[in-house]
């Protein structure tokens, strides 16, 4: 059960204590898409995101996206934030979060995967050796698998973890 246990969890990305994650080592955050950065099925971030990001930048940090998602739906979010993206990334498989650690050119111990799903991005980030920040997703409409299985897995498991 403990390939499932996040090193962190937050509500939001605006959450995320940066220095800490700094004084940890990390130089590079990955980030889910549908529910971690936009609700699911809309293609651009709000204005807070916007300036998270612009300030994650300034923090000196790299930043990508790994996404289930369809590359044509992570090429849109891509002309806001302006950095690189994985579409149709097969989460939780390794590949996905292996090619994000290449596109960043940082070792997956330097590396937080961000996302609001432990069966696909807490338990694909531990698989790889990222730092794993778990978010609370942030709208109710999500896919139907994840919605209707993934999510009463997840229920399950964080029952037994205790989160």
């Amino acid at each position: 059960m403990s390939i499932f246990l996040p090193d962190m969890r937050v509500n939001r990305i605006f959450d995320i204590d940066l220095a800490s994650l700094s004084l940890q080592g990390i130089e590079g955050l990955v980030f889910d898409l549908d529910n971690t950065l936009t609700p699911w099925h809309e293609y651009s971030p709000d204005e807070q995101v916007i300036k998270w990001f612009a300030a994650l930048h300034e923090a000196g940090f790299k930043s990508c996206i790994l996404s289930n998602s369809g590359e044509s739906k992570v090429t849109k979010i891509n002309s806001w934030l302006k950095v690189p993206v994985i579409g149709n990334g097969a989460k939780p498989a390794k590949r996905g979060f292996l090619r994000a650690a290449e596109k960043l050119q940082l070792p997956p111990e330097k590396l937080a995967m961000v996302g609001d799903q432990l069966l696909t991005d807490v338990r694909g980030g531990n698989r790889c050796g990222f730092y794993t920040i778990l978010t609370e997703p942030i709208a109710p409409s999500e896919f139907w698998w994840t919605k209707n299985i993934s999510r009463r897995l997840e229920k399950i498991i964080r029952k037994r973890l205790g989160l």
